[in-house]
């Protein structure tokens, strides 16, 4: 028996008619638009300094284990050399210790504004087998977060604890 042909066009014309009208999509992108300005007034540009704070930590960290592994690969010490502004560290630069004189091995880096650092040293250097010459300590401190990286003397590994209160 033959299917009847009006019942296969309204099934045809419902699906056809499933796609999102432009007002309904309007009305979430407003409404999206909403949560976010809410969420950025909420959390504010503090968020945005810790965010600034963390990424500072995790690349000094980074330069520390950099230096150290530099040392152990070239066999010549390696150190970051931190010029102070005041009691605070306002950059840092890799350097390398040769025969010939110390040479630059990076750009120098600057603290970004609202970080208070402070160092144990003004040169946080690493002998040929990866060892540090001294436990170095630096605490950052952020808006509202604070970190202290300190390096085992004996090993040169470099730890960081969050010591926000």
């Amino acid at each position: 028996m033959p299917k009847d042909r009006t019942t296969q066009t309204k099934v045809r014309c419902a699906h056809a008619h499933r796609a999102f009208s432009l007002v309904e999509l309007l009305a979430v992108l407003t409404i999206f638009a909403l949560i976010v300005t809410a969420g950025m007034l909420r959390f504010g540009s503090g968020t945005l300094d810790n965010m600034e704070a963390d990424a500072y930590v995790r690349r000094l960290t980074r330069d520390l284990q950099y230096a150290r592994r530099r040392t152990i690969s070239t066999g010549d010490n390696h150190y970051l050399s931190v010029t102070l502004d005041g009691s605070d560290v306002a950059s840092y630069t890799l350097i390398r210790r040769a025969a010939g004189g110390d040479a630059a091995v990076d750009e120098p880096r600057g603290t970004p504004d609202g970080l208070t650092v402070a160092a144990s040293h003004t040169a946080l250097e690493f002998d040929f087998d990866g060892s540090a010459l001294a436990g170095y300590s630096i605490t950052v401190a952020g808006p509202s977060r604070s970190y202290a990286l300190t390096t085992v003397a004996a090993t040169g590994t470099v730890a960081v604890t969050d010591t926000t209160p």
